[in-house]
Parts: structure tokens; sequence; C-alpha cells
């Protein structure tokens, strides 16, 4: 193998992740959503084979796109894509291992790329952490080997502008130390403004724009460089001279002449920009302000899964974790008003994932069983002992923990009083008795206006060892089942609490790392403890004694609740 020069051998590649996207709202590459005008379609239905096979003409479509920047022909040079402006603006001014370019960062990586490649020495200035422009640090960085100070106008991915008396400021600082300074204004139609009318002020000025963003014409590749004559000359000399293909140019006249296509794409992508920061502020999701036609949103940690999460409903975001002062941040290009629609249902969807999780047992929490699974509890016993059983007796079992399973607990007080009964002669007889009638005592115990707030703002579920048909009747019955987003019972686990297992399947649905389990007893406790969640105690409300208030906070209870609709005391 043949060892390129080591310039080559140092950079990095810049591999765009622009395969596969193809069938998907494509967000991510600052792209027009809709696509170019239709004319420029027409146009490419009549291009003939002769069209093809001839080298191509620039100056007729040269002097088209002057008169609408409002310069002179010989002030505007073609370039294949902004890419190519570019490398031919650092080839032309860079001398090799001797140059400084200065690169406020992060931007686009492209700037850094052909400067590496030119051997030119690098001096990155960070961009402010509000992300505004730092005008101050990269006035104090020029200097008498500054050859090209590089200002995207708007900044991609930041979104943020500089305004003009800071671009003059640095022109005038660049001029005194005979630097270029390299003004991409690849988004200007969506800040609609542009420094192109300095050109003739400032030699130095130079001003790179593209019918890739607004025009929706990047599979083109076609952009220009503006500035003064003697600067285009002296850049015709380094690039191609056939670059730029004739198709491109020839679409680009009939784009022109449709403007007024663009100035309504990019009113709406305004607009709608305006309605996407409306709805991550409700959302309270962080966003940055942008003048272009994307923004910058922070989720933090979540940020591979938010993209993630976006791939699977079908869009497409671009992850800027990576750049300096954006780790936790993905881009979004900012679409029509349907595709606004779309991602605002996706986010928030995503979001509400995210919300706090409030996990409730139902007997004794929700529910006032005294009357129902107690007393089926206590007849059940009754009846195959011939003796009276005691309330206090089922409670102090209940205290000890291990008998979450009301039918464990029945059978474990008639072995108490050494009677041996087949378990499924205990269920049967138990199940009798709720089924028959006891269930109909039961009363719900959460205000509904309580849990009507609570549903808008935390995600609900229940974790209960009732069998399932039983919990679903009982909220059913309440008025109350469609409050809750998850409900777990026995027979969705194979081991009953105190294990946690079945707070764990609750859990694998749900991205919320903000948990809290609401029980009656030390299992319940205990099984929040090993799910490594928040725990807290209710007394239900035949147990109002101190005794299970302080086995539950020994058992590791947050806090212990007199009753469920103090929930708010756990929650402020």
């Amino acid at each position: 193998m043949i060892r390129p020069k080591k310039a080559v051998m140092e950079m990095s590649s810049y591999s765009p992740p622009t395969e596969g996207r193809e069938g998907y709202l494509r967000l991510d590459f600052n792209e027009n959503t809709i696509g170019c005008s239709p004319r420029v379609i027409e146009k490419l239905r009549e291009i003939t084979a002769g069209n093809i096979s001839t080298y191509p003409q620039y100056d007729e479509s040269i002097k088209k796109l002057a008169d609408f920047l409002k310069i002179d022909s010989s002030q505007v040079m073609y370039t294949n894509g902004t890419d190519e402006a570019i490398k031919t603006i650092t080839e032309t001014y860079v001398e090799r291992g001797i140059d400084e370019i200065i690169i406020p960062v992060p931007t686009f990586a492209m700037f850094g790329f052909y400067a590496q490649l030119n051997e030119a020495k690098i001096k990155e200035v960070f961009y402010n952490k509000d992300l505004s422009f730092p005008t101050g640090k990269v006035l104090e960085e020029i200097n008498p080997k500054t050859k090209i100070v590089v200002i995207v106008n708007p900044n991609n991915p930041t979104g943020t502008s500089v305004n003009r008396q800071e671009l003059i400021e640095i022109l005038n600082k660049a001029k005194q130390n005979d630097a270029l300074v390299l003004v991409d204004e690849a988004y200007y139609p969506f800040f609609n403004e542009s420094s192109i009318d300095l050109i003739e002020e400032f030699d130095n000025l130079v001003v790179l724009q593209t019918f890739s963003k607004a025009f929706g014409m990047a599979n083109l590749r076609i952009g220009y460089i503006v500035s003064n004559k003697e600067n285009i000359k002296t850049m015709r000399k380094v690039i191609s001279p056939y670059s730029v293909n004739g198709i491109a140019t020839a679409c680009v006249s009939v784009a022109l002449d449709d403007y007024e296509y663009v100035k309504n794409y990019v009113k709406t992508v305004n607009e709608n920009k305006t309605r996407i920061y409306s709805e991550l502020k409700k959302e309270k999701i962080k966003y940055y302000e942008s003048d272009a036609n994307f923004l910058l949103v922070d989720v933090g940690k979540r940020c591979s899964d938010y993209c993630g999460q976006l791939k699977k409903k079908g869009i497409l975001v671009r992850d800027r974790s990576k750049d300096p002062l954006l780790e936790g941040v993905f881009r979004i290009t900012v679409g029509t008003a349907k595709q606004t629609q779309q991602l605002i249902e996706a986010l928030k969807e995503i979001k509400d994932q995210e919300k706090p999780l409030l996990i409730f047992d139902i007997d004794g929490v929700l529910i006032d069983v005294s009357k129902s699974y107690r007393q089926a509890i206590k007849q059940t016993a009754e009846f195959f002992l011939g003796r009276e059983v005691s309330e206090n007796k089922i409670q102090d079992f209940k205290n000890r923990g291990g008998y979450n399973n009301d039918w464990d607990l029945t059978e474990a007080i008639i072995k108490s009083r050494g009677l041996d009964v087949k378990k499924s002669k205990i269920i049967d007889k138990f199940q009798e008795l709720y089924l028959g009638g006891l269930r109909n005592n039961e009363k719900w115990l959460l205000e509904k206006e309580i849990l009507k707030k609570l549903s808008s703002k935390y995600k609900l579920a229940i974790f209960t060892g009732r069998p399932k048909e039983e919990a679903v009747f009982s909220l059913e019955i309440n008025g109350v089942f469609g409050y809750f987003d998850r409900i777990v019972a026995m027979e969705d686990v194979s081991k009953a609490k105190p294990n946690p297992q079945g707070l764990f399947k609750i859990m694998e649905k749900y991205e919320s790392e903000d948990v809290i389990y609401f029980g009656d007893t030390i299992d319940d406790m205990k099984a929040a403890i090993d799910a490594n969640i928040t725990p807290v105690g209710v007394l239900p409300p035949q147990e109002k004694s101190g005794k299970l208030k302080n086995r539950m906070l020994k058992y590791g209870a947050k806090q212990v609740l007199n009753d469920i609709n103090e929930i708010k005391e756990v929650l402020e």
C-alpha cells in the first residue's frame, strides 16, 4: 500500500449517516422537507441527451444569479455545494503548516476537515454556554498569523447567529491582520439577513450560499461563493472549471424564477418552529431557539433513547451529543404543519413515558377490604375451625409478613390452630364467600378528584396480589379502571410479594427513574426496597395503631400515611 501524506493519515473521516433514510420523515439533515419547486422538476424533464453529452456553460446562469443577488457577475462563482466552496477557499489562501484558521465550535464539520487536510493550524473557539456566538473570544484570537476566520450565520448545529455590528468588528480586525472572513450563509433565507452587501466595503469578506436547503436542491450539489471580483478571479484558478454540472445550473435559473415558492416554504417553517417551541415548553423539554430551519433539543442522558424512539416512530433526527457543548442534545429539522404535528405527537408519547410512576397495591390502599377480603379470611377460617377467629389475629399475621396472599394467610391461621385442610378446599370456600356477596361490601378510598389530578402528572399502575379478574372488576365497578396504565396481578408473576417481580414487570414498560410504591404491609415495603424504588406505607382502615406504622418504617418505608388521600404529602 502506498502511504498517503501525513495530514490524511492523521485526520478523521467524515461519514454522515445518509444511507437507509427512505420511508422516514427525514428531520435529520436540515433539508427542505417538501422538495424543490415544481418548475425545477419540469426543467429536469426537458433535459436532452445533447444537454448531458456536452460540457456545461455557466455565463447565462451566473448572470441570472448575480441579478438575483444584486451584484455583478464577476463577484460570484458556482461550486459543487458549499463543501467545494470551503475546500476552494482553504486551498486558495492557506499556507500549509503556517497559517491559522479560527473556527468557532460546534459548527459544520467541513471547515475543520479541509483545514486539517490543508495542514492549517486550527484554533477552535467555543461558543458561549448559551450557544450564542463568542464574538469577544474570536476578536481576541485574531492575530497576524490568522488567515481565515470562519463564521456560520446562522450556525449549524446551534441555530444561533451573529449580529451585523459584531460581524463588522470581526471584519475590521481581520482586515488589520490581513485575514479573510468566511461567512457561510447556508440558512440565510430563514434568517432573512445576508452580509453580501458588505463585499464592496470589505475586500476580505467571502460569503457562501447554497441551493441545498431552502431551495430543496441538495442532491443537485450546487452552491456559490460571493466576494469582490479579485478574490473570485483568484479562486477560479484553484477550482475545477467543470465541477458544477450544467443540469444543476439550468435548474438554478428556474428555481430563481419561482422564489415565491421558497418564501412560502420559509414562512411555513418559521411558523412551525414557533409552534414546536410552544409545545416543547408545555412538555418542559429544554430547547434552544434558532434562526435557521432547525433547532436543538436537550434531553440529557436520554438523548440516544429519544433518537431511537423517534426512529421507531418513523422520524429521523440528528444526535449531536458528541459535539462540544452539546452533550445530551439532538437536532430537529422543521418542516410542514403536518410533519410538525407528527413530530409533536411522537415527542409527547416519548415524554409521557418519563412521567414519575406511582404504583399502588389495591387492598387496604385503594380499597377498604375490611368487610370483604378480611371477612372472607375470618369466615373461611371459622368454617373449618368451628370457632371464632378475631380480626386482631388476622392483622397479626399480616404484620408478620410473608402472607400477602389471603389464601395463604387463611391456611396459616387454620394450621396455627392444629388443623390441616387441603389448600384447594380453603380456596373454594374463600371464593364462595368473597364472590358470593362479600365483595359488594368494598369501599373505594382514594378521592376521585385527587386521582384525576394524579393521572395528569404521573403514570399510574397497580401491583396487587388479587387475581386479575377481581382486580379489574373492582376498578371497573368504581369507575377508575381507565386511570391505570398497567395492572400486574397474581397470575402475572411466578413469585408473590415480597418478591419484587411484579414491580419489575411494571417498570420495564416505562422510562421513569422516579417510582413510588404505595402498600399497606411490610411485604409491600420489602418488595419496593428490593426493586430499588421508594416505598410508602399506607395504614389500612382496620389498622391505625402505631405497631404497623413502626414495622413499615423499620422495613424501609420513606413515610407512612394514615390515609391514601394524604398522598400529596409524599409528592409535594
